[in-house]
């Protein structure tokens, strides 16, 4: 046994250990300072290894610790993720639209969502249908049963429920969940659909129709997917008929029943030889169930995304409907037929009627400028009255025809709306006048000075308006006016309306008065006469032109008719002479209307216009170029420094008297104003020389405008052919050229004029269209391609003369190489001033055959100095001699038996005929005429002769009567 040893301690060792080792630190730390002390005995070894021993139980602690942390971090994360996962799967079930609950294994309910809990009625349905088939069966099966239940609603609803177990991973059940999707649209569209299918194959058995739909497979294999329709009326067969294996189409059977002429293009519709896409279609024959029957045939591919093709189409009868498309083929062939029958009816009537009155206006007009004396001359306008109503009514007639039938074309030329508005009335006027009428007109300033339009038609539908107005007013006045309804720079949208103080319309009349051949009352045909056309016309012809006509009327006040119409314009300034614009102009008149419409006129010339009533007194030191007054105000034109013009409401032209000029405010034309504006400042029209003023014998030569287009066609004009195949024509139109100053040369058909034209110079072909050996149509088409052979550089100005006055007329003349058209009856005022337009002057080394100076009595020598009896026992002459030779030409076609030179020729006798007599002998040849062109021509040709020597004897009295 071991002893402490109990000797003192080293004086020299120390007394406290002076660096402790750190393990005996840290246990002086855990322990406190009582078990280590520095004045005690040594610590053994044993005390050293419990205090590591200590020290690495501790380090395994804190390891722990911190495995420890992190595992319950790893717990919390996955239980986050599978709260996660969990509200993510509620939600789903939650937006499905169909009640969920879930089962455990006891059956208890251990989850559902949103629509199950919401929808109480379909969660109690639910839950019986799952009772009632027991747990555990309805978990297990695998197909969803239908159900009806009520819902919260009370609307009986459909609905599919599927109940299927949950499985753990070991293949054990651990639950069941169950589903209910409410179906009623589902069922209901399908009800839908079964109606619709039934509806459709029960309308496609009712009506010649078969729908089919056909599936080309990848292979090329047509299957038949469906068809509906009564396929036996259509083709005489059953619908097994068509059908090989299954549903496979069987072609053979369907094409036998094809026509013949047929099957190459069935085959090409149902096999094509390209794959394209688009739609065909195609009209056969088929033998069906009643006989051979139209069949109409639509097939439209659609591709799919397998590469199959489906052939969606229909077979449709359409054999009642071939016939009556057939029936009216027929029916717009005889319409045409009809409508071509018509218009040439209506050529005729046109050339047969104007041929006659070609030489009768002609000729009144040439009797009018004779010596005759009053009592003549009253009965001559009443010739000249009733030829030109006949000629109005003919024109209305022909263009009621042509609008009726489509053919009238508007000609859209460059115009001036004021001298289109001074040309009316110019025609006009003189008839207001007669009856005491007053004529007023009144144009805005504001409108264009050229517009672009149909200017005949404008002024077609203005003469009709004011021939209304002037026949159905007996006393009071007539007013034309034009104003700007709207301007876009471009267009102007204008009003012209003429108003009348005359009998007035009922209003309950005036709706029906825009009808054809309507008038207000059954008398007033009789009464004012006329057809009860113009106002159908002009109507037309304002829709025509995308306008419109419109009419207001009171009985024993007046009536108003405006039209509106847009037109293009061309040129806004009107064109003026220039020395007026810029000049002060003062008015003192005292009518107010009259005032106001001269105001516009000038305002038109770039004036500045001041009014001034007469009553009011000047202003000290006024001063202006112009001073308009009423002729009887002879103060103020010495208060006030300004040329002087007196506007008078008397009719008649401008004239000068006691050095003042007058001007006629009835009516106040826009020429005449420009014109005495001219003569009283001393200045010159720069605008056109030929309109420059000028007097005769006091007054300005705007008095006649068939003088004033006399003046200005100068005479040195060359020498002209004329074409001519009737006597009567030719000697009217010789006068006539006579009487313009120029010199002309006559043949009587197209040959001959060929023949004239190649040998000499002429300025001019006036060429009427059908004479005989050479029409004029022809003649005009040679000339012009020997003026292409031999190089011409002139070209000739031909002009035809027609009886024709149909749309297509003026197109065929043109179309022949022609430039303009006359219309007969020719009247001196178109012809010059078609002469005017075609013919240029002259040089005075080239003149012939022309006199120099239109003179009035020059138609007296004409004549034989005689008057009338010189120019009928002329014309008796010229129809005697023409006649003869078409008596012998008459004879000759019946022993000929040529049935169609003798209608020509007993037309050119007829022609003539008409002037000298207009009874049973004139009634007879028309007959004859118009049977020569029916079945009965043989009849007609046999009674020829005997009509020749009825006309061979009136030739003898009416020779005899002129003898004597």
């Amino acid at each position: 046994m071991n002893s402490v040893s109990t000797a003192a301690p080293r004086s020299d060792m120390p007394t406290t250990l002076p660096h402790p080792l750190p393990g005996i630190a840290a246990f002086e730390a855990l322990y406190g300072a009582a078990w280590v002390d520095n004045q005690a005995t040594p610590i053994s070894a044993t005390t050293l290894v419990l205090a590591a021993l200590l020290i690495l139980v501790a380090v395994v602690a804190l390891g722990l610790a911190w495995l420890l942390q992190a595992q319950v971090s790893k717990v919390k994360r996955l239980h986050a993720e599978l709260l996660t996962q969990r509200s993510f799967s509620e939600g789903a079930l939650d937006a499905l639209p169909a009640s969920v609950v879930i089962h455990g294994l006891n059956g208890h309910i251990v989850g559902t969502n949103a629509y199950y809990r919401q929808h109480p009625a379909a969660a109690e349905a639910m839950t019986a249908a799952i009772l009632a088939e027991g747990f555990g069966e309805t978990a297990n099966g695998h197909e969803p049963r239908e159900i009806d239940y009520t819902a919260d609603d009370g609307i009986s609803r459909q609905a599919l429920i599927w109940n299927r177990p949950i499985l753990a991973e070991s293949g054990g059940p651990v639950g069941s969940i169950s589903i209910l999707i409410d179906i009623t649209e589902f069922r209901d569209a399908e009800r839908a659909a079964r109606i619709t299918d039934r509806g459709l194959r029960d309308i496609v058995q009712r009506i010649p129709v078969v729908v089919f739909t056909i599936l080309k497979d990848t292979q090329g294999v047509r299957h038949l997917t469906f068809a509906a329709g009564d396929v036996r009326a259509l083709f005489g067969l059953e619908l097994a008929d068509l059908l090989g294996m299954g549903d496979v189409l069987q072609e053979r059977p369907l094409q036998g029943r094809i026509h013949p002429d047929d099957i190459a293009a069935f085959g090409r519709l149902i096999s094509p030889a390209t794959a394209g896409l688009q739609q065909r279609s195609l009209d056969f024959r088929a033998f069906g169930r009643d006989g051979l029957r139209w069949i109409h045939a639509t097939l439209a591919p659609q591709p799919l995304p397998d590469g199959s093709v489906r052939l969606i189409g229909y077979f449709i009868d359409t054999t009642e409907l071939n016939a009556r498309n057939e029936a009216l083929r027929i029916a717009r062939d005889v319409a045409e037929r009809a409508s071509k029958a018509k218009a040439d009816f209506l050529a005729t009537m046109s050339h047969e009627i104007r041929t006659p009155m070609n030489g009768v206006i002609g000729m009144l007009e040439l009797l009018g400028r004779t010596p005759i004396d009053a009592e003549q001359r009253e009965l001559l306008r009443a010739v000249e009255d009733s030829a030109d109503v006949l000629l109005q009514v003919l024109n209305d007639i022909l263009d009621f025809s042509k609008l009726e039938a489509g053919d009238l074309r508007l000609d859209e030329t460059l115009f001036d709306p004021r001298v289109l508005v001074d040309n009316v009335i110019s025609v006009m006027a003189a008839r207001a006048q007669t009856k005491g009428l007053g004529v007023h007109i009144a144009i805005d300033a504001t409108v264009a000075g050229t517009l672009r339009g149909d200017s005949v038609r404008l002024r077609q539908i203005l003469l009709n308006l004011l021939s209304n107005a002037i026949k159905f007013t007996e006393r009071g006045s007539i007013a034309v006016r034009m104003v700007v309804l709207g301007d876009d720079n471009e267009h102007q949208h204008l009003r012209i309306s003429v108003t009348d103080t005359g009998i007035g319309i009922p209003e309950e009349k005036q709706a029906t008065l825009f009808n054809p051949f309507t008038q207000a009352e059954a008398s007033t045909s009789r009464r004012y006469g006329g057809t009860g056309l113009g106002l159908a016309i002009c109507r037309h012809l304002a829709e025509l032109m995308d306008g419109s006509v419109e009419l207001s009327s009171e009985p024993g006040v007046g009536t108003t008719v405006g039209f509106e119409v847009r037109l293009p314009v061309v040129r806004r300034e009107v064109i003026a002479p220039a020395g007026l614009h810029g000049r002060h102009a003062v008015v003192r008149i005292g009518s107010a209307e009259t005032a106001a419409a001269l105001s516009e006129h000038l305002k038109s010339l770039g004036m500045t216009v001041e009014q001034s009533m007469p009553s009011q007194s000047l202003r000290e030191g006024m001063a202006a170029s112009l001073l308009f007054v009423d002729p009887a105000d002879k103060d103020s034109e010495t208060r006030i420094s300004a040329h002087v013009i007196a506007v008078t409401g008397d009719a008649g032209p401008s004239t000068v008297r006691d050095e003042r000029l007058f001007l006629s405010a009835n009516p106040l034309k826009w020429q005449s104003l420009v014109r005495a504006c001219l003569v009283v400042l001393e200045l010159r029209d720069d605008t056109s020389p030929e309109n420059d003023a000028r007097f005769s014998s006091g007054g300005i030569a705007d008095a006649d405008p068939l003088l004033l287009s006399l003046t200005g066609v100068p005479a040195d004009r060359g020498h002209i052919l004329v074409a001519e195949d009737h006597p009567v024509s030719q000697k009217l139109i010789l006068r006539q050229l006579a009487i313009l100053g120029l010199s002309c040369e006559v043949v009587d058909n197209g040959r001959d004029a060929f023949e004239a034209l190649s040998g000499n110079e002429y300025a001019m072909l006036l060429t009427d269209c059908n004479m005989p050996l050479m029409s004029g149509y022809e003649l005009a088409t040679a000339w012009r391609q020997h003026e292409a052979e031999i190089g011409s550089q002139r070209r000739l100005p031909i002009i035809a003369m027609t009886a024709n006055a149909l749309a297509g007329e003026a197109v065929r003349v043109r179309n022949a190489g022609m430039d303009d058209v006359l219309s007969k009856p020719l009247q001196l005022l178109p012809l010059s001033q078609k002469i005017s337009q075609w013919l240029p002057e002259q040089p005075a080394s080239s003149r012939s055959h022309v006199s120099n100076a239109y003179d009035a009595t020059q138609l007296a020598s004409l004549t034989g100095g005689n008057g009338e009896s010189g120019l009928h026992a002329e014309m008796l002459q010229a129809f005697s001699s023409a006649s003869r030779d078409d008596l012998l030409e008459l004879r000759r076609c019946v022993e000929m038996d040529d049935t169609a030179a003798a209608s020509l020729s007993l037309h050119r006798l007829l022609g003539a005929l008409q002037l000298f007599n207009d009874g049973a002998l004139l009634s007879q040849g028309k007959q004859l005429l118009e049977s020569l062109h029916t079945e009965r021509a043989n009849e007609a040709l046999s009674r020829l002769p005997g009509f020749a020597l009825e006309v061979e004897a009136l030739l003898s009295s009416l020779n005899s009567q002129l003898a004597e």
